[in-house]
């Protein structure tokens, strides 16, 4: 139901002033893809490194089956993060040229407009 909107099935939403559960739902997910990225990068740099740090993380590649498996999964994950990007700035532009509440031109200008009388949620 939630997605039918960024299908443009309907335009109509609440008006919300924090996230939607799509947003709440994505950025969790992508602080651990983050998480994900970090760990495993450190993991794949601790083999050349004689650094302290990196080393606290050389557990990873055996962990996850050897040097080629986390580069995969590295590279892979990547790949995730750069369509997400490509995704969030089509909706940034989506949401506030659609819904016409300058959720992103208030970033740039600091105003928020609301219908007056519209009741807000969240």
């Amino acid at each position: 139901m939630f997605l039918s909107r960024y299908l443009f099935i309907t335009l109509k939403t609440p008006v919300k002033l924090a996230q939607s559960r799509l947003q709440s739902t994505t950025y969790l997910l992508m602080g651990l893809v983050v998480a994900f990225q970090v760990i495993s990068g450190f993991g794949l740099y601790a083999a050349m490194s004689d650094a302290w740090f990196p080393q606290l993380f050389a557990w990873i590649v055996p962990a996850m089956g050897g040097d080629m498996a986390v580069r995969q999964w590295h590279h892979l994950v990547m790949w995730v993060m750069v369509v997400f990007a490509i995704v969030h700035i089509y909706l940034v532009f989506f949401t506030d040229w659609i819904e016409r509440r300058a959720i992103f031109s208030s970033i740039v200008n600091g105003w928020k407009f609301f219908e007056k009388g519209e009741k807000t949620i969240g």
